[in-house]
């Protein structure tokens, strides 16, 4: 194996550990709704444990990721709001409306979407590989979301798919795929990682900071110190070092390759909502977790 080879390798395991860690988020909002933290206090204190720890990190390593250039601040307020607080806002609803594998699942009509946009956007080719990569790990996240069942077997998953669910994933995912296209320009444009992080959510950490006040719902940072540090725990793993790995693994690769690969994550989502809440998994539902795990390996064996 060359050292191209070697390093592609890296990036790979780089995105898709990022996908597990985000993989965990849908457990974290359960159990935290469970404690009675809303959607936007919560989202809060994961932009927080996020935008703070890598600003920390800057201060102490290198200022000079601090700097921005005044014509390029509108791509950080763009990912911030068009991206972050939207996916954020979508997904964090989704889950409570419906199983943690559909929400995780319809969030994954990202791949296709960035796919599209980085053959127009960056000139990147849109090969046979990539076009059945994407395919199969669409299906797959459609079957592993219950609409399989909904479509192939009359019912089953029916009770779990509401318009409003289908919605709110769909809406992830539109957001979702414009992180991974923003954070290229921004990378394009010469910025760290880190300072595409501690921007970006920053200001998605100041959008859900003036939510939670509209609602009401910012006292509940404050309310409960076991909970608000389990909601800062969500924002160290499910935010800051999923998104600096993600982030840091996408500049070793294509922006679609990245994103197809992150597919792992309703994989994990599945599993865990299986394991831990006893969300059961129909026939469809793992054939779907087995075309997502098909898609990624086929995506890694070759061009």
């Amino acid at each position: 194996m060359n050292a191209s080879s070697n390093n592609y390798m890296v990036s790979a395991s780089m995105v898709i550990a990022s996908a597990v860690l985000w993989g965990l988020y849908g457990t974290f909002v359960t159990v935290l709704s469970s404690m009675g933290l809303s959607g936007n206090a919560l989202v809060f204190l994961r932009m927080f444990a996020t935008c703070v720890p890598v600003g920390i990190l800057i201060g102490a390593t290198d200022r000079s990721a601090f700097r921005v250039r005044p014509s390029d601040v509108p791509l950080f307020i763009a990912n911030g709001l068009l991206s972050l607080l939207f996916f954020t806002s979508c997904y964090t609803a989704a889950i409570k409306v419906t199983k943690i594998a559909t929400a995780a699942a319809l969030l994954y009509t990202a791949p296709a979407i960035v796919m599209v946009l980085s053959a127009i956007l960056f000139g990147e080719r849109m090969t046979a590989r990539k076009v059945l990569c994407c395919l199969l790990a669409v299906v797959g996240c459609a079957f592993a979301s219950g609409i399989g069942g909904v479509l192939f077997a009359g019912g089953g998953a029916a009770g779990f798919i509401t318009p409003a669910g289908l919605l709110l994933g769909l809406g992830a995912g539109l957001g979702y795929a414009l992180y991974s296209i923003f954070s290229r320009i921004i990378l394009n444009r010469g910025y760290s990682v880190y300072t595409n992080v501690f921007y970006s959510f920053g200001v998605a950490m100041i959008g859900f900071f003036v939510l939670s006040c509209l609602d009401g719902s910012v006292g509940q940072v404050f309310e409960n110190p076991a909970r608000t540090a389990l909601a800062l725990l969500c924002g160290l793993l499910t935010g800051s070092l999923a998104y600096v790995l993600y982030t840091t693994g996408m500049k070793g690769m294509e922006t679609s390759r990245a994103a197809q690969l992150t597919t792992i994550e309703p994989v994990t989502a599945a599993l865990l909502g299986s394991f831990l809440f006893h969300q059961p998994l129909s026939g469809w539902e793992i054939a779907g977790i087995v075309m997502v795990v098909a898609s990624v390996v086929l995506m890694n064996t070759g061009d």
